[in-house]
This record gives C-alpha cells, sequence and structure tokens, in this order.
C-alpha cells in the first residue's frame, strides 16, 4: 500500500457544445475507479436516452431557486436559457472519500469555481476547427438549425475565455483525447503540494 497519501481535487472539462467533454468523462470514468462523478442539476427536459439522478438531477425552476437560496450551490449559470448548477457539499463529501471528482461544465461555472479557491484542475476541450464544430453539431440530430447557431455563436464567446484555464485539449481523435486527458490527471497527482507529509513519511514518522 503507498503510504504517501495524497489529496484529492476536483477535475473540470469545459468545452463548446459538440466539443466532446461528455463522451471523454464518460471513458474516464470506465478507466479509472479513483475518480467519481458530480450529477449537475439542470431545469432543462431530459434528452432522448438521458436518465435523471445519473446523467443530470433534472429539477423544475422554483425548485432550482430554492436550491440556490440556500447557499449550496458550487456555481451555476444559464446556458442556451436553462439553469445548471453543481452541489458544493456533495463536491466536499465525495472529495473527503479519498476520490477525485470529475465534472463538465461550461465556461461561466468553470470561472465561478475557480473563483471558490478550491483545488481544481481545468481542462478546456475543442475540436480542431469551427467547421468540424458545425459537422458534429448537425449530426447530433438533437438541435434545430437556429439551436445549432446559438450554439455556434457561443462557441464562439466561449474560446474568448480559454486563457482562464490550465490544459487543452484539442479532440481531434476521441482515443487520444481520452489519453490525455487521463495523462493530465496523472500529472496532477504526482504534484507535491497535494502530498501530506511527506518528511514524515519518508523517515517514518
Amino acid at each position: 500500500m503507498n503510504k504517501y497519501k495524497k489529496r484529492n481535487f476536483l477535475i473540470i472539462l469545459i468545452s463548446p457544445s459538440g466539443g466532446g467533454k461528455s463522451a471523454i468523462l464518460r471513458q474516464i470514468l470506465n478507466i479509472r475507479d479513483d475518480i467519481g462523478y458530480s450529477i449537475s442539476y439542470t431545469t432543462r427536459e431530459p434528452r432522448e436516452g438521458e436518465i435523471n439522478g445519473i446523467d443530470y438531477n433534472f429539477i423544475s425552476n422554483e425548485e432550482f431557486k430554492k436550491l440556490k437560496e440556500s447557499g449550496n450551490l458550487l456555481e451555476s449559470a444559464v446556458v442556451h436559457d436553462y439553469w445548471y448548477g453543481t452541489s458544493k457539499t456533495f463536491i466536499e463529501s465525495e472529495l473527503e472519500k479519498g476520490k477525485h471528482i470529475i465534472m463538465d461544465i461550461d465556461v461561466q461555472g468553470a470561472k465561478q469555481v475557480i473563483e471558490k479557491k478550491i483545488d481544481v484542475v481545468t481542462i478546456f476541450i475543442i475540436p480542431p476547427s469551427l467547421e468540424i464544430l458545425i459537422e458534429r453539431l448537425r449530426k447530433r440530430r438533437t438541435d434545430t438549425e437556429e439551436e445549432i447557431n446559438t450554439r455556434l455563436n457561443s462557441a464562439k464567446k466561449e474560446m474568448e475565455d480559454i486563457h482562464n484555464f490550465q490544459y487543452l485539449v484539442i479532440n481531434d481523435d476521441l482515443h487520444k483525447a481520452i489519453q490525455e486527458v487521463n495523462e493530465i490527471i496523472n500529472t496532477e497527482e504526482k504534484k507535491i503540494h497535494r502530498f501530506v507529509n511527506i518528511k514524515g513519511n519518508f523517515y517514518g514518522g
């Protein structure tokens, strides 16, 4: 057993709609048993195949308002006319259990988390080009052309904030992008400030 205990941290994947963050997140959870998933709250309706309590916690506008007023949201943002948010107490309790927590949120939410001064690793994921992003959005067949244009306008605004985040992964090949995200997590685990009582463990104290 490794006697060098490390502090766990929050991992945020950020990308424009269609950037691939959700697909990467699912695969990271499949290949690692030391990472848990933060299930966000949202006021939008479930898409086909989405399950309440697994993909998102789907709640009403009134329920979201009460949650926000309680002060129990680490971050919250309006994205494409719907509210999204993350439970602060859930994140804190899961980190204390000895797992990292991974989540995929938008730029607004990620910036709010950074401002809270918690231990967080931010990874911005983009497709190789705007043209490929448009192609991926159309292939999903979940949005109208008007909705796709709204998402593209949002993507352009989000790209303006890319310098606020720590890592960039270009999702040209999904398998490679998953490997790169996993390597980032491994690297972050080895940072000295995350180890607890290094000298004491070394000397046997």
